[in-house]
């Protein structure tokens, strides 16, 4: 939920500026700064050199380039077209999980994830594939996809790294990692001069972006992965965009279709039906 009103944030920020990378550094690099005072005083134990070197590529996929595919994408194409690409997660982290042997597929998960991805398009794809949404090219489908990619292989490999260690550590290597690798196209963008360009409204998004959107929301997240098989956490990823069309309606005015409370329902039921199965 708290990822799918920084949805909104990023559309209000990138009609002001369309600095993807810029917003990006700015975001995990302020995120990264919250959580490091949580440290103080723990007891830290560094994770092997193999783990902590996998950890932070891992982080330069989750944290660096889906969220500057993202930015990007969001030019060229409407976010409720890239919400309903984004609801492909849960089907590739269980392909690239099952793959990669660190997950088995079976008819229940399955059906789940295509129950999601129905449901996301029943709530928003009236408005992601309107004739007066047609973009010139496929750039920015095919960025969102990529950010797709970047995001189902963390979800599929992260978790069980997590286990019997510090997720709060994890996480800022992960984060540090992506916002490292980011920073040389921010500096191209000029960051210091879209900084300078944003208002007390951007400000204020950039904080929650940081906060409750990056710093909490992906300590949580990665404290589920830890408990959960990756296709199982991955199921609930399509709530995310469901939470951004409906926070954008009352917040940003946006419309939503009749079918938004059927797709709603179909979204939702997906985490049911999988939590339910294992109950």
């Amino acid at each position: 939920m708290l990822l799918g009103l920084s949805f909104v944030g990023i559309r209000a920020i990138m009609t002001d500026q369309e600095a993807a990378a810029s917003l990006g550094f700015l975001r995990y690099g302020l995120a990264t700064l919250i959580l490091l005072p949580l440290l103080w005083r723990r007891r830290i134990v560094m994770p092997p050199l193999k783990v902590f070197t996998i950890v932070a590529l891992l982080g330069v996929l989750q944290f660096g380039l889906f969220h500057l595919f993202v930015n990007t994408a969001l030019k060229d194409i409407p976010a409720s077209r890239g919400a309903v690409i984004f609801a492909l997660i849960p089907i590739m982290t269980m392909l690239i999980a099952a793959m990669a042997g660190r997950d088995t597929l079976n008819g229940i998960k399955l059906f789940a994830a295509v129950l999601s991805i129905v449901g996301v398009t029943l709530a928003i794809g009236e408005k992601a594939f309107a004739p007066n949404a047609t973009s010139s090219s496929w750039t920015g489908e095919i960025l969102f996809f990529l950010a797709v990619s970047c995001g189902a292989t963390y979800n599929a490999f992260s978790g069980r790294l997590m286990q019997n260690r510090s997720v709060l550590l994890l996480t800022i290597i992960g984060m540090s990692a992506g916002t490292m690798v980011i920073f040389p196209v921010a500096y191209s963008e000029g960051i210091g001069t879209v900084i300078a360009g944003y208002d007390t409204q951007d400000w204020l998004w950039i904080l929650y972006l940081a906060g409750p959107a990056a710093a909490f929301s992906l300590f949580i997240f990665n404290w589920g992965l830890k408990q959960l098989t990756p296709s199982q956490a991955a199921i609930y990823v399509p709530i995310a965009p469901i939470m951004a069309a409906a926070f954008g309606a009352l917040i940003l005015n946006e419309h939503l279709s009749n079918l938004f409370l059927v797709g709603l329902a179909c979204a939702v039921a997906g985490p049911i039906i999988v939590n339910w199965r294992r109950s």
